[in-house]
């Protein structure tokens, strides 16, 4: 009996040792902002795709919880001198929202970046847009709306 009892207090340390020691990859991933937003995206895409009217050829989608800032015409002239012209709503689209039927693209303001869902087909079917792009002016073309989640990065 002392004999296992001996083994036991010499082998269970290195068995305990080996098990902390488990490789981190063994341990569940972390979720990311980037993660966390397009998973929003994808559930509020889901959850409610726009019915962008016959006479729309492009929208922006703002899923996020924050307005997102928005473009009108591709001019460069624009109601807040070199970013957008108006503030697009949570849960809006530029159609619904200033009765736009075309969208010239989005702002991004300093801290964040926009997670991407796009559509060529008149809103019929969403794909993700790779990579999430960071501040900024992004220009949109004339026949491709795109779903937005803004999160801080």
């Amino acid at each position: 009996m002392t004999r296992i009892r001996r083994l036991t207090l010499l082998v269970l340390p290195l068995a305990l040792s080996i098990f902390v020691a488990s490789p981190a990859s063994a341990a569940p991933a972390k979720a990311t902002a980037a993660s966390l937003a397009r998973a929003a995206l994808h559930r509020s895409v889901a959850a409610a795709p726009p019915n962008l009217p016959s006479y729309v050829t492009n929208s922006v989608g703002n899923s996020s919880i924050i307005a997102v800032g928005v473009i009108g015409q591709k001019d460069g002239v624009y109601k807040v001198p070199g970013k957008y012209d108006e503030r697009l709503q949570p849960q809006m689209w530029s159609h619904s929202q200033f009765g736009w039927n075309t969208t010239g693209g989005w702002y991004t303001g300093p801290g964040y970046c926009t997670a991407q869902m796009r559509s060529d087909d008149h809103g019929k079917t969403w794909r993700d847009q790779l990579p999430d792009l960071g501040p900024g002016v992004h220009l949109i073309g004339p026949n491709t709306s795109y779903a937005l989640y803004a999160y801080p990065c």
